[in-house]
């Protein structure tokens, strides 16, 4: 019987250390577990250190840490004629107008209103990408580059094919920053 309090304790120690496991969106990991135990995070290992995400998002259904946002993978020779509130600028209708570099100074008013009025300034160039190419993924939210770590970047939304998810409420989608690799 003495056997009995010694695997108890062992027991509560497995599960103590399993529920403790789980990784915040943007933390390091080597595989999927070191994100998540029950799956439902993913080890993203293309960036350095690895990146814990959740694949295919959307509004609402990211950790409170972290912001749903759409990549589209740009055609760098096509370029196009970005329009802020008409996702099509001057791309084929299966594409979309991503722009480059944006221009988040005023990050707070950088949606299109209802009526297709402000926007994201683009302050570089702009290229189509194939609407096909979409891939949403949690990523973790930022003000500034302190709040990332090391060799990740606060990216804002409008910026290298990273678009805002649309929502019934926000039908451009509410703007964001997000800890990304910055390439190093």
């Amino acid at each position: 019987m003495s056997l009995r309090p010694a695997v108890l304790v062992l027991v509560s120690l497995v599960l103590g250390i399993g529920v403790g496991c789980g990784r915040n969106i943007g933390d390091a990991c080597h595989t999927n577990v070191d994100c998540s135990l029950s799956g439902t995070r993913f080890c993203d290992v293309a960036p350095p250190g690895g990146y814990c995400t959740v694949e295919g998002c959307d509004t609402g259904t990211c950790p409170k840490e972290s912001v749903c946002i759409r990549f589209y993978e740009a055609q760098q020779n096509k370029v196009c004629t970005y329009d802020p509130c008409n996702s099509l600028g001057s791309c084929d209708p299966d594409e979309r107008c991503v722009c480059d570099q944006s221009d988040d100074n005023d990050h707070v008013n950088m949606a299109c209103s209802a009526t297709g009025e402000g926007g994201i300034a683009c302050n570089t160039t702009a290229h189509c990408a194939p609407e096909n190419s979409e891939r949403r993924w949690c990523m973790l939210k930022c003000s500034s580059a302190k709040d990332c770590r090391n060799h990740y970047e606060c990216r804002s939304t409008g910026t290298l094919g990273a678009e805002p998810v649309p929502s019934l409420q926000e039908p451009y989608g509410q703007p964001a920053k997000f800890c990304v690799s910055s390439g190093e």
